[in-house]
């Protein structure tokens, strides 16, 4: 496959991967979304309506499911137990926030539907405070990707213009400080 059929495919069947990629509520998905939006090669507003709706979706339809066939998902979450009990916890502590934070959160934005499912907490108030934190989560990601993207294009073109043994040096020297950095929060204190 040659780079100009890649390009084509992408331009035709992108919004078709990232809905579905979205479905699941992925980062990657739409950070890549917001990476290409970039370049020209999606639009901005259209991928965000399309991954926006596909986490909508998403993480409702996996809120409805747990709640209509709760003895299968019961037996099947029988390992995370824990979770789905921090879970009830959560919502009881933070309320409508957790649906919103939970967006942001890799591993609970999974689990907080299937224990809201799970749960006797209303569904139609579930997707009701959903919507909205679809949409932040949604536009906040989106709008970071492609505006960081613009930022490091813009960063490469001025790096090319740089002598390649000033990169190596400031390179050496970052990757240095980071080491020394790490070690020194590492130390034990006594």
């Amino acid at each position: 496959m040659d780079i100009a059929s890649f390009q084509t495919s992408l331009e035709h069947w992108g919004y078709l991967l990232l809905f579905f990629a979205s479905f699941g509520g992925g980062y990657t998905a739409i950070v890549a979304a917001g990476v290409f939006c970039a370049l020209g090669k999606l639009d901005i507003n259209l991928s965000l309506l399309i991954s926006f709706i596909g986490n909508c979706i998403g993480s409702s339809l996996l809120a409805y499911l747990a709640r209509m066939q709760k003895k299968d998902f019961t037996r099947l979450l029988q390992k995370h137990r824990r979770k789905l009990a921090l879970t009830h916890v959560y919502m009881q502590r933070y309320g409508i926030w957790l649906i919103f934070f939970s967006k942001f959160i890799y591993g609970i934005k999974t689990i907080v539907p299937l224990g809201i499912g799970l749960s006797h907490y209303s569904l139609k108030k579930f997707i009701f405070y959903n919507i909205p934190a679809c949409g932040v989560f949604t536009v906040s990601i989106g709008l970071v990707s492609f505006f960081a993207s613009n930022w490091m294009l813009e960063l490469f073109s001025k790096i090319e213009k740089i002598e390649s043994w000033k990169i190596i040096l400031i390179l050496f020297v970052f990757l240095t400080l980071i080491f020394v950095g790490i070690q020194a929060l590492s130390k034990k204190k006594h």
